[in-house]
């Protein structure tokens, strides 16, 4: 079970509300934000690098908390 819910954790990587030529990360489960980026940063591929370890972790707290 605790798999699954892991599984409705989301990704998405954005550009920063303000400045678009940097990039921000989000993780959702189904419509709420759980975990956002503190600052912004330089490339969307930075974004995406941070974003996943980030998934990564949150996934990890769903795990141990079941």
């Amino acid at each position: 079970m605790a798999a699954d819910s892991a599984a409705l954790l989301v990704l998405q990587v954005e550009p920063c509300e303000n400045d678009p030529s940097r990039y921000r990360w989000l993780i959702r489960d189904r419509d709420h934000v759980v975990r956002r980026s503190c600052y912004s940063l330089a490339s969307e591929e930075e974004a995406r690098t941070e974003g996943e370890a980030a998934l990564q972790e949150a996934a990890a707290m769903l795990r141990d908390s079941s």
